[in-house]
């Protein structure tokens, strides 16, 4: 299926979703109406440039505004099966019905099944990781062993114990949870887990590599956001990552909105058809392109390249997105703090960051140091290490990704 045939499957949905946004949701009424459209001027996907595309910072700024998100539910909260809660903050509506995140085919395009137990290691906690990845494996009709992230040593016992057969969750915790289970007297080659689904972090070759050649693990990755869910696929092939086939996914260009052809780099910008919640062009910030002169594969839906960096300040570590701003609103005012920046560097497969600060002269470093760390971890909810320097300079940025990617 090339670009174009996919988007034309997507004219019908568009236009009923922007027809139903319009009538029953203040939020996206108003949007509509502050760019001078109405739902006759979105008669399908190509329509859809007309509407400035949505950023995720907006979403902040809209929610806070009234009840029901700032009017952008079309339904009382109270109805809702789930309420997540993701940095910003920004509120996530998981509505009552089954794979509401449509991760399903991921899943079975992992080859994941009835037979299967999954120890799912996404997050739990407040974030709607876990929960999303937990429904797309039962969708796929796994058993699920909800992990989450941290107490490893009951996790290794569990996948002992029950025979885990496959994994869920972030390379980089799958390759920590394995090399756990070996200092434990362990010998995870023999443990009948096959398969893993990652997922919020980049899967580099060389990890792939050892999961499959050192422990036997067929790894597939996949695509998505917290507002969004899935957003694209490794098929069974695993070459690129396959468009799902109901969410309407393109490629725009960072400056004037406009969808780009296939091979350019873009932002992904996202429509969704649910109607309990309305996003149409949602711009994630995420940059990609779509695969070009593409073997052949067994999934019909055009493929993204994978992960192409970011176009905004908010960077992904350990699977969050942490944006200058929150670190600036953490530190701002902290008294015997002059002056700070925020490193972020990739070690084994895992992400660390690093605050080098500045005292103010008489400040005592160890107790500053302490602060900064325990205001960090709070408004960033990952743990970062801390270094007194004596200066940074006046220009320097406030926050260095010095990560490498093969």
């Amino acid at each position: 299926m090339d670009i174009e045939t996919y988007y034309a499957s997507f004219d019908q949905p568009v236009r009923e979703v922007v027809a139903y946004g319009f009538a029953h949701s203040p939020a996206f009424r108003a949007r509509m109406e502050a760019a001078g459209l109405t739902p006759d001027d979105i008669n399908g996907v190509a329509d859809l440039a007309r509407l400035p595309i949505q950023r995720k910072e907006d979403l902040i700024t809209i929610q806070a505004q009234g009840p029901n998100l700032g009017g952008m539910l079309t339904i009382p909260a109270s109805r809702l099966r789930h309420i997540f809660q993701s940095p910003g903050p920004i509120y996530d509506p998981e509505p009552d019905q089954p794979d509401s995140w449509r991760w399903g085919p991921a899943f079975r395009a992992a080859g994941f099944g009835p037979d299967d137990i999954v120890l799912n290691c996404f997050g739990y906690h407040l974030t709607p990781a876990g929960v999303m990845f937990e429904e797309g494996a039962r969708a796929a009709g796994s058993a699920v062993i909800p992990g989450g992230i941290g107490a490893q040593a009951q996790q290794i016992e569990a996948m002992a114990a029950l025979g885990v057969t496959a994994y869920a969750g972030l390379p980089s915790y799958l390759k920590a949870l394995l090399e756990k289970a070996k200092e434990q007297g362990h010998d995870p080659k023999r443990w009948p887990i096959n398969k893993a689904f990652v997922a919020a972090e980049p899967l580099p070759p060389s990890l792939r590599a050892l999961f499959e050649e050192e422990y036997g693990i067929r790894v597939y990755d996949g695509y998505g956001t917290a507002e969004t869910g899935n957003l694209g696929f490794n098929g069974p092939e695993r070459h690129g990552w396959h468009l799902p086939d109901d969410a309407l996914v393109q490629i725009c260009d960072i400056n004037t909105g406009a969808p780009v052809a296939p091979g350019q780099t873009g932002e992904v910008v996202v429509t969704l058809f649910r109607r309990d919640y309305i996003l149409v062009r949602l711009g994630v910030g995420d940059l990609s392109a779509v695969m070009v002169d593409a073997p052949p594969a067994s999934l019909p839906t055009p493929r993204l390249v994978g992960w192409l960096g970011r176009s905004g300040d908010s960077v992904k570590v350990r699977g969050l997105f942490v944006h200058p701003r929150h670190a600036d609103e953490a530190l701002r005012g902290l008294p015997g703090l002059t002056a700070y920046q925020i490193v972020i560097t990739r070690h084994d497969h895992r992400d660390e960051l690093t605050c080098r600060f500045v005292p103010a002269a008489g400040a005592d470093a160890q107790a500053l140091g302490f602060t900064v760390a325990g205001a960090l971890q709070e408004a960033l909810k990952l743990r970062c290490n801390v270094e007194a320097v004596a200066a940074i300079a006046s220009d320097a940025k406030r926050f260095v990704d010095e990560r490498t990617w093969e």
